[in-house]
């Protein structure tokens, strides 16, 4: 059965943007060498992701062409009239254990969780992430939206990889421990 993957940047100070949403600290970190950080491979085995709308908002404000329309992309809103703008896209109203394993059981690879923040502790309230691989990037914003948000349960993850690159940027992959 496919996993659910949370694949996300952070801060050293735990943070995944700005306060207003701005990723700038990301792409402005230094990368001559243009390395990935496990990206290329990890969405080589994504075949559904599962996006904030804030985050979806984000991605669209690059003004740059929609790269996951290779995957069915689900996006979680409460917003009624919210109106979807690129292609294999859907809305996601309710996330739930139950809808969770029908998407578990439409994917053939693997299911990606982007974010933001609120998502990620709703999916970790309700125990639906089976791996964290953790970007840790190397800045201190102090103040931003928070990696996980709202009081996520407490959840026992063991480390199953740690990979350093020469930008700075440390993955730390985990698994969830089975309770």
């Amino acid at each position: 059965m496919s996993k659910i993957q949370l694949f996300i940047a952070a801060t050293l100070d735990g943070f995944i943007a700005r306060d207003n949403g701005s990723l700038d600290w990301l792409l402005e970190m230094e990368n001559p060498n243009q390395i990935d950080h496990g990206y290329n491979d990890f969405i080589s085995n994504v075949d559904i992701i599962i996006m904030g709308r804030k985050t979806y908002d984000v991605l669209l404000g690059f003004g740059i062409e929609w790269p996951y329309s290779h995957c069915k992309t689900y996006i979680t809103t409460n917003k009624v009239d919210y109106e979807i703008k690129t292609e294999n896209t859907f809305i996601l109203k309710e996330i739930t254990k139950q809808k969770i394993e029908i998407l578990k059981s439409e994917s053939k690879m693997n299911i990606w969780l982007v974010g933001g923040g609120n998502l990620i502790t709703q999916f970790i309230n309700i125990g639906a992430i089976d791996e964290i691989t953790l970007s840790v990037i190397p800045i201190i914003l102090g103040k931003g939206i928070k990696l996980f948000a709202n009081d996520p349960l407490e959840t026992k993850l063991k480390l199953i990889k740690s990979e350093a690159f020469e930008t700075g940027v440390v993955n730390l992959v985990y698994q969830k421990k089975e309770q």
